[in-house]
């Protein structure tokens, strides 16, 4: 039940609405409603809600936005949209492994900023072989020509197995090189100074266009490395058939003749040279004739025999002086030309025959014109002066090939 108590104010006296006393002892001693310091807060919340989403948006896009790089690899570039922090991350994220020995430019651990490029190159290694000695190097260089002055390898003449702009792959390559040498060819015995870069004795004849027949000779071998100062042989030798016309000599005999007298000879029969066809295999070495071998011979000719008689009589006995003069038609005679074709001259000429001397007396005959002992003996004038003796004796028959010369 309820009980009303009367008002001491002189109100309605209307029951008050549930909490209405709560609310009257909440308000100020000044009067005024409650909330009228922040008059319409309500209407800004969203949109402070709003203004802190964007500024933390803001803050975040400016942390992860991406920078734009150009990434260089082996001289291979593309640009690249990129949000790792440094060269390390970037590479990371192309998955490009690099080792100590590759080149990295900027270093791993520099920050990327918009617009860096990045460059990469792998190292590889570079085999250089220098006339037949070998050497292994590493290097990031992309050309062989590169390579090679980054080694500090000199190529100014030389000749280099591949070309210097040749690119230098990741798997390495290999490069020999011959450096100039001076060379002395001699060709056929004729002398040439060259300088060649050539690897090998066979590579210089090549160059120079010399080849070589099947009879040629090659010193030094044509595999054999060409060194400085190397001296290169080529002897020209060449076999050819060759025929020729030679003449066969005529045989001479002799025969007693008992109505000559002892030291008279006479021909008989006169001797003839035959004729003949040799064919010859001739070696030429530098053109010049090192054998000769007989191939055939076919007789075009036969030869005659001389026959000579040769007086057996005993001659008369008489005494000549071996001083007295010869005189007579025998001193107007070319004795000298006798001479040269019976003995070519030489006093102390022997025949094996028997014959001696300038004019090629038997010992019988210088004994029938007073000379004593034997003619290679004598004084030349001696022998001369028994030759005039025989003529004038017996006439020039007594030398049967020669004694025309007397004549001229």
């Amino acid at each position: 039940m309820t009980t009303s108590t009367p008002s001491t104010t002189g109100t309605s006296s209307r029951p008050e609405p549930e909490g209405a006393d709560l609310a009257s002892s909440a308000q100020p001693a000044t009067g005024r409603p409650v909330g009228s310091r922040f008059p319409n807060i309500s209407r800004w919340v969203p949109a402070l809600v709003l203004l802190a989403l964007a500024v933390a948006f803001s803050a975040v896009y400016y942390v992860i936005s991406p920078v734009r790089v150009d990434l260089s690899v082996d001289g291979q570039t593309q640009s690249i949209d990129t949000r790792a922090d440094s060269v390390a991350d970037l590479l990371a994220d192309q998955d490009i492994t690099v080792t100590d020995a590759d080149s990295v430019d900027p270093p791993l651990d520099a920050e990327l900023t918009e617009g860096d490029t990045i460059v990469v190159l792998f190292a590889r290694p570079l085999t250089v072989v220098i006339d037949g000695s070998e050497t292994v190097h590493t290097t990031t260089k992309l050309t062989v020509g590169d390579a090679l002055e980054a080694v500090d390898v000199l190529i100014d003449g030389a000749a280099v197995s591949v070309l210097l702009t040749a690119a230098l792959p990741r798997t390495g390559s290999s490069v020999d090189i011959i450096t100039p040498k001076s060379v002395t060819l001699d060709v056929g015995g004729e002398a040439l100074d060259v300088t060649s870069t050539a690897k090998t004795v066979g590579d210089v004849l090549d160059d120079e266009d010399i080849m070589l027949s099947e009879t040629d000779t090659l010193t030094p071998s044509a595999d054999t490395a060409v060194t400085d100062a190397i001296t290169i042989t080529v002897t020209r030798i060449r076999v050819e058939n060759e025929t020729r016309t030679e003449s066969i000599a005529h045989d001479t005999v002799e025969r007693d003749e008992p109505d000559l007298t002892v030291g008279t000879r006479k021909v008989v029969t006169e001797g003839v040279d035959g004729a003949q066809d040799m064919t010859y295999s001739v070696t030429y070495t530098n053109d010049e004739i090192t054998l000769e071998q007989v191939l055939s011979t076919t007789v075009i000719k036969e030869a005659a025999t001389e026959v000579i008689a040769v007086g057996t009589k005993p001659a008369a006995t008489q005494t000549i002086d071996p001083g007295a003069s010869a005189g007579g038609a025998a001193a107007d005679l070319n004795w000298a030309a006798l001479a040269q074709c019976e003995s070519s001259g030489n006093a102390e000429a022997v025949n094996p025959a028997g014959y001696y001397g300038l004019y090629q007396f038997s010992l019988a005959t210088w004994a029938s014109v007073g000379g004593t002992g034997n003619p290679v003996d004598a004084t030349p004038t001696e022998q001369n002066t028994r030759a005039q003796i025989l003529y004038n004796r017996s006439g020039a028959g007594q030398w049967p090939h020669c004694g025309r010369h007397l004549f001229e």
